[in-house]
């Protein structure tokens, strides 16, 4: 079969290609090739090229009890993060009690089977460099370590930051490390500007007073990733209650690809950060009160590449920002009372995630009759091709008996491009917190077989943070497999190609050769159109020009892309 080229632009919806996947699955592998230029980097939105990827209509759910895992009680857990292959799942504690702090960071691979004890794995962080590192809130990835947000170690709040070394074998200590920034907050997730991570405060200790939630903080821990990691000038602190004495306790932040957003858990003040200003003064900030619209308790926010998308936490009004409007204005502002929908009890939520067409908002815990349980499996999910406020933009699902397992409230978690990995935390009856991951489908077995990516959505989850840049993924009948830069462009024209010949995935990015992984697996045949500039029904559409595309139905070789470069984009039907 021959390579198809094409040339498009961004105005108007693209015509689809044929893939060169359909029918079989090609026995030399899979190229795909871009030439785009782009006015800013995005990064932060999922931003399609070329691709053969599309969002079930109907997801699936599926579940795992890992709490023996590697011989450690492996319950509760606040978040997950995903490092291009594994999941790793953020330690809290093991019981309500808040002296039950752990540090079983739980890991799966997500290259093998989803119901094999084998594709699990536990490590106890407690004690790395002779420190008191439990109980941490969210993570993030810069590219080689996965970072853990400090909360508390059952006695005080505390700013030990633990560090993964991805490169080194996971039950290594050498690939573990700690510092404690001497700061005596709690962090509750953490933003991801690329190269400053953002740890957003929650609490306070205060001497000679137990560890309690009286005392609200507003420091915020910043942490240069490009830094020394034990080097105190890596780190600062600004304190948003400077700005106003309500800009306090915060449960999540996000990226969009200008700005930080801090989500507030308490008191409906959203507080917006411009990297581009120095982090100590007061005028790279900006706020805007939401409570008088009706916002309440929020845990973490999702970004489509246009809206933040706020996870209400107890309640059931949904709010969303416009980033194209100016923040501080009201009507940039909508929400939606999602109560019922579907004939459920949807309202209470925590993290969610975005697969390029719907929102999912991870169930947690509602409001309850006094004789009932506040904690559900009622996802809440959003079509974002609809208007926010039709309500058949909106369903529900009960995914509280999966796989013979109660699945009860979840903790936000980490999306592989495929599936969502909920958090395992809390079902309300027990006297311990449980170890039952969740795992929902967003494509489905044909649901295509590929997609290059300009950008990608690092935050997937709510908690947790990365800037993945350009990104390939591909659909095998095991799973996703997925490569990314950990780097955005820069503004201009560029070269991207994927490859998969059986063995690697690759990405090449103006010639050179820029990530690589060994995977393996037949890819998914599909005949399901190639979508130009989006995922075809969804909203992660390219914002600059695609002038060229190319699939073949074998493996490039690196000479040959090199080549390719340099002879420029060849414009053509």
């Amino acid at each position: 079969m021959s390579a198809k080229q094409y040339g498009v632009g961004n105005e108007g919806k693209n015509p689809p290609l044929q893939s060169p996947l359909s029918h079989s699955v090609p026995s030399g592998g899979i190229t795909v090739e871009a030439w785009v230029r782009a006015d800013r980097s995005g990064a932060e939105a999922m931003q399609a090229l070329v691709s053969q990827w599309y969002p079930a209509e109907e997801p699936s759910f599926s579940a795992y009890d890992a709490i023996h895992t590697d011989d450690l009680l492996c319950a509760g857990y606040y978040g997950a993060v995903f490092d291009g292959r594994y999941v790793y799942n953020c330690p809290i504690r093991s019981h309500p009690d808040r002296a039950s702090v752990h540090g079983h960071v739980l890991r799966f691979d997500t290259h093998r089977n989803f119901h094999e004890p084998a594709s699990w794995r536990a490590y106890d962080a407690a004690g790395t460099d002779e420190l008191h590192t439990v109980c941490y809130y969210g993570a993030a990835f810069d590219g080689r370590h996965v970072i853990f947000t400090p909360r508390d170690d059952g006695e005080r709040y505390h700013s030990r930051v633990l560090r993964c070394d991805t490169k080194k074998d996971f039950h290594d200590p050498a690939a573990w490390s700690a510092h404690d920034a001497g700061l005596p907050h709690s962090g509750q997730g953490v933003a991801h500007d690329g190269r400053f991570l953002y740890f957003c405060p929650g609490y306070e200790s205060i001497p000679g007073e137990d560890l309690n939630e009286s005392h609200q903080s507003g420091h915020v821990l910043r942490m240069d990733t490009a830094g020394e990691f034990r080097d105190a000038s890596s780190y600062a602190v600004f304190d948003t209650t400077t700005l106003h004495p309500r800009a306090r306790c915060f449960d999540g932040g996000l990226y969009d690809g200008r700005y930080i957003y801090l989500i507030p858990l308490l008191h409906g003040v959203v507080a917006r950060y411009d990297p581009q200003s120095e982090f100590g003064s007061c005028d790279g900030w900006e706020l805007f009160d939401a409570a008088p619209l009706g916002m309440e308790l929020n845990v973490g926010a999702i970004f489509d590449g246009r809206f933040v998308y706020f996870c209400s936490y107890g309640y059931d009004r949904m709010f969303r920002y416009d980033t194209r409007l100016p923040f501080t204005d009201g009507s940039s502002w909508e929400y939606y009372d999602a109560a019922g929908t579907g004939g459920l009890e949807t309202g209470g939520f925590d993290g969610g995630f975005f697969d390029g067409r719907y929102i999912y908002y991870c169930p947690w815990t509602r409001k309850a009759a006094a004789d009932e349980s506040g904690y559900h499996c009622n996802f809440l999910r959003f079509d974002t091709t609809k208007g926010f406020s039709d309500p058949s933009a909106w369903s529900g699902y009960d995914a509280s008996e999966t796989d013979g397992l109660r699945s009860l409230g979840y903790n936000a978690g980490a999306f592989d491009g495929r599936y969502f990995y909920a958090a395992p935390l809390f079902d309300g009856k027990s006297d311990a917190f449980h170890g039952t991951v969740l795992r929902c489908d967003t494509l489905g077995s044909g649901g295509g077989a590929f997609s290059l990516r300009y950008s990608d959505c690092g935050h997937n989850g709510g908690l947790c943070a990365a800037v993945p840049g350009p990104t390939f993924l591909i659909n095998t009948e095991s799973g996703a497999r997925s490569i990314s830069t950990h780097r955005p462009l820069d503004p201009g024209t560029h070269h991207l190609v994927g490859v998969y010949d059986g063995i690697r995935l690759r990405l090449f990015i103006d010639g050179q050769l820029e990530v690589e992984r060994e995977v393996r697996g037949n890819l998914v045949p599909s005949d399901l159109p190639v979508a130009v500039g989006d995922l075809g029904p969804g909203t992660s559409c390219f914002s600059g020009q695609i002038n060229a595309v190319e699939l073949a139905p074998v493996a490039w070789t690196a000479g040959k892309i090199a080549r390719r470069f340099a002879a420029g984009p060849r414009v053509g039907a």
